[in-house]
């Protein structure tokens, strides 16, 4: 017994759990020291050395800023590392002090040569809705020290709720490759310097970044990943990017924009906010006529109103994954659907994903004098093999876009149908020649898969005879819902 219980990582030699102290966070290497004799000499060891330095929240917990500065000073001072790889901080300085400490830490790092760096200062600015002349509490917010623009070493920079201010000489990151503002407060041409001087730049991401009225990406010719998000009082977009692969815009209204010589784009997901019917819809459905080349398209717009896209007509020549999203209050109406496929030819399609509307039938007449009547388009989906529609309850609308899909694709395997995960659904498979209805805690989930069968044995046309039909719940599959948003900008937009 006393063999079995033996503790096998304290036998591990000294530089395999040096190795282990370099792949978990800080504050652990710390905790760990209070083990043994041993591990508290290991421990110093790694701190005394340690390239990768995470001060964020493992490190922060249980801990007053003020403890939180002493410990983060006492730990660099013994580090005698001669190199720094990446450093990482989540800190709100609340005082003059703090901000003094706060740049001698950012002094240390680029004095090692440090080449990412992670600054979140997590101090509100509130400048999202704001111009750059309206910055609230400017004084508490904390600026970067010059001397960081100054640094030749780095390779990643992110930066979160701070004052971004270059300095009239600035010359740019020689080597940097990823730039990530978000609720950074950076100017129209600071940003343009920045782009200008960055030559080497692959990904720039800019979320909330208030204080920016317009955003002109002209001059980024190695960026290939591009995040704009919530920059809402931007009125102007303008991008231009022979490379750039994978983009995203989330915005409101735009005065003007332009969108050129983007030959390699291949993924692309568009967001409006704040008007749920129409709107600026129409201006990004004139942007998306500019990336008509694209193969993955992720939509999230309010309800298409038809009169006014009436004039517009594209073809998606390339696009095999196609995913339209609304707000989860409102969703989408069939009818949306219908209008995108009357004015969008998709003729490679194999995969599209759609959330549908939230609204109960009995609430339904509350937005009929909104959603206009529109006939399913008689189209062909001649390569479409999935398709998921999300926030499934089995009305009489959804069974309705789920037959229009199963009619026009003669190649369909697959259809997904995720109910809302308050309906409990647990996962069942229903074919045509074999129907297994599982039971669940609510009546209501015997109720879709009737309907499912009834749509089945209805339809015994459809398209495709070996078309599996899937009912699960959200918790089941939500790694299948944006996938495109999840797999290349998800971290960028939501993470912190």
């Amino acid at each position: 017994m006393e063999e079995e219980a033996k503790d096998l990582i304290s036998d591990l030699p000294d530089a395999v759990l040096h190795l282990i102290f370099s792949l978990i966070p800080t504050k652990f290497v710390i905790t760990a020291s209070s083990i043994s004799k041993r591990w508290r000499q290991i421990s110093a060891d790694h701190l005394e050395y340690a390239s990768n330095l995470d001060f964020v929240q493992e490190f922060a917990k249980h801990q007053s800023p003020n403890q939180f500065a002493d410990n983060l000073s006492r730990i660099l001072c013994i580090n005698k590392s001669e190199k720094i790889d990446k450093f990482k901080l989540l800190f709100s300085p609340r005082n003059e002090e703090h901000k003094s400490k706060a740049i001698s830490w950012i002094r240390f790092a680029t004095s090692r040569g440090v080449e990412e760096i992670d600054f979140d200062f997590c101090r509100h600015i509130y400048i999202h809705f704001l111009s750059s002349a309206h910055v609230i509490n400017k004084r508490e917010v904390f600026e970067l020290p010059d001397f960081l623009f100054d640094t030749k070493t780095l390779i990643t920079v992110k930066l979160s709720r701070c004052i971004l201010g270059l300095p009239e000489e600035y010359a740019g990151f020689g080597s940097l490759q990823t730039l990530c503002l978000k609720e950074v407060h950076v100017t129209d041409s600071m940003l343009e310097s920045l782009l200008c001087n960055c030559k080497l730049l692959e990904v720039l991401v800019l979320k909330e970044c208030g204080s920016l009225t317009s955003i002109r990406i002209l001059s980024a010719t190695r960026l290939k990943r591009l995040t704009v998000y919530e920059c809402y009082n931007a009125s102007v977009l303008e991008i231009s990017g022979p490379n750039i692969r994978s983009l995203l815009i989330s915005a409101g209204h735009l005065d003007a924009y332009r969108v050129e010589d983007m030959v390699n784009l291949e993924e692309v997901f568009i967001g409006t906010r704040g008007d749920e019917f129409g709107g600026v819809i129409y201006l990004f459905m004139k942007i998306l006529s500019d990336l008509a080349h694209v193969r993955s398209l992720s939509l999230y717009f309010g309800h298409l109103v038809p009169s006014l896209i009436k004039d517009f007509q594209v073809n998606f020549r390339n696009l095999q994954e196609l995913q339209l999203v609304n707000s989860p209050l409102f969703g989408l109406f069939n009818s949306d659907v219908y209008c995108f496929f009357k004015h969008c030819s998709c003729p490679s399609l194999q995969k599209i994903s759609i959330q549908l509307s939230t609204v109960s039938e009995e609430e339904d007449f509350i937005w009929e004098f909104r959603k206009p009547y529109i006939k399913p388009v008689d189209c062909i989906f001649t390569y479409l093999r999935t398709v998921t529609l999300c926030n499934f309850r089995g009305t009489s609308s959804d069974i309705e876009l789920a037959e229009y899909f199963l009619l026009r694709a003669p190649t369909l395997e697959s259809m997904l149908l995720i109910t809302p995960q308050s309906m409990n659904a647990k996962k069942s498979t229903v074919s045509k020649d074999k129907v297994s209805c599982s039971t669940s805690k609510k009546n209501v989930t015997k109720v879709i898969q009737k309907g499912i069968c009834d749509m089945l044995y209805n339809h015994t046309y459809k398209a495709s005879a070996a078309a599996e039909i899937r009912l699960c719940d959200d918790s089941d599959e939500r790694d299948s819902l944006l996938s495109f948003f999840n797999r290349h900008h998800v971290s960028d937009v939501y993470l912190k």
